[in-house]
């Protein structure tokens, strides 16, 4: 493969102090790409510059939208305009950065989903019944849409309280939030992707104090594969959602597995760490 047909690599993230960010940026620089971050959220828009030469370049947008501010992806537009390929699609990150897209997406295509209620408006009585009968043991997640790495997952337990917690955010006016069961499980999976393919697998024990499987708070390991069933179900999701490189995250009960997230801008500190892979010089060389 040439490597030599991006001209330059621009990170956009929030912070180039960032574990993924100093890592392609890193790994550009070995490779001899021209290299720059930028912070979109700092950055002034310019639709003049359209005109010039088109650019070639590789374009990582590694920024979440948990502002609820989209000014991010119209920073990654314009350089779309200007010629850089933009990873992950301004497509599939519209369709993935919000929750309650995800879990359309999820039971539109059959991929093992969590049942999911979200609403606006008032908690009427149809409503209530429905949310209600979520869940057989009365115990209730709730995330934000736009939520990340763990933050703004509320684990509630009881109908009296779910009802108090919904009643508070309508009177806040702000119901940006996903209702779901608590399923009870020990384990939890990061299949971190690329390309259609699996670049490596996370597998987390959960923590009895905390219930969010997320990486910076719960125990992982390497592990080489999961069931080919399994598999085949995660690359049948990464391949119909459009992105370039993806983090799945998957879990299992008793009887049961379900896809929790499939995340467009995943983190990979974790994985370099605890398996040797160099993940930032993958996605520079595959995408």
């Amino acid at each position: 493969m040439n490597h030599k047909k991006y001209k330059t690599v621009i990170v956009a993230s929030e912070s180039s102090a960032l574990y993924t960010t100093k890592r392609i940026l890193m790994e550009a620089k070995k490779l001899k790409y021209p290299s720059i971050w930028i912070n979109p959220y700092e950055y002034m828009l310019n639709p003049t510059t359209l005109s010039q030469n088109n650019k070639f370049g590789l374009y990582f947008h590694r920024t979440t939208g948990i502002r609820y501010d989209d000014f991010d992806l119209l920073v990654s537009k314009q350089h779309e305009l200007l010629g850089y390929k933009i990873s992950n699609s301004l497509e599939s990150l519209k369709s993935f950065r919000d929750k309650t897209d995800q879990a359309l997406f999820l039971h539109q295509h059959g991929l093992s989903p969590i049942k999911t209620i979200s609403y606006r408006g008032l908690l009427n009585e149809k409503c209530w019944e429905s949310i209600s009968q979520l869940s057989s043991n009365e115990k209730f997640i709730i995330k934000m849409a736009r939520g990340n790495q763990g933050i703004g997952v509320n684990l509630v337990n009881g109908l009296s309280s779910l009802k108090s917690f919904l009643e508070t955010f309508h009177a806040l006016k702000d119901q940006k939030f996903i209702i779901q069961p608590f399923i009870e499980h020990k384990k939890e999976w990061r299949v971190f992707v690329i390309k259609n393919e699996i670049a490596g697998i996370i597998e987390r024990t959960i923590e009895k104090e905390d219930f969010r499987g997320n990486a910076k708070r719960s125990e992982g390991r390497v592990i080489k594969k999961l069931s080919a069933d399994i598999e085949a179900e995660v690359l049948r999701g990464a391949d119909l959602s459009g992105l370039d490189y993806c983090g799945v995250d998957i879990m299992t009960d008793k009887k049961n597995f379900y896809f929790l997230e499939m995340n467009p801008v995943p983190g990979f500190e974790q994985l370099e760490e605890l398996s040797g892979l160099n993940i930032a010089r993958e996605l520079l060389c595959r995408i």
